[in-house]
């Protein structure tokens, strides 16, 4: 018994290029012939995702404020740790205990100056120059 509608096969819309499209101004309509799709799928797609969508533009307009607050916040609370320590704290330790403590302090104040040194536009690279007569000659 046929029913009268056509079979028809599952398509999948391109969402990353529907919202490129939508991003560089084309309407719905234009993305939905471009896509193959009826306007109103394209339409409630774009409108199911407006929120993320602008909620991602606004983190990437103010991520780098976002980023220096959060290493603002950390510096502070590394240093109120820090200088929490006296010297029953420190002696209490374990050697590892300490080498790890100095280790991730490092590691921390690396980041942070590599970040002020790139965003002085300046090299972050540890290179060592060293004269060719100081290094052991190996013999032939």
């Amino acid at each position: 018994m046929s029913t009268g509608r056509t079979q028809r096969t599952a398509r999948k819309l391109d969402r990353k290029k529907a919202v490129e499209l939508a991003d560089q101004g084309m309407s719905t309509a234009d993305i939905a012939q471009h896509q193959g799709f009826a306007p109103s799928t394209v339409f409630r797609f774009l409108q199911q995702t407006k929120p993320e969508r602008e909620a991602l533009d606004v983190f990437k307009k103010e991520r780098g404020d976002v980023f220096a607050r959060l290493a603002a916040k950390s510096l502070d609370l590394q240093e109120r740790i820090v200088d929490t320590f006296d010297k029953a704290v420190i002696s209490a330790l374990k050697p590892s205990e300490k080498g790890s403590l100095i280790h991730q302090l490092g590691i921390a104040a690396a980041v942070h100056y590599d970040k002020e040194r790139l965003e002085r536009n300046l090299t972050t690279a540890n290179v060592g120059i060293y004269e060719s007569s100081s290094w052991p000659r190996r013999r032939s």
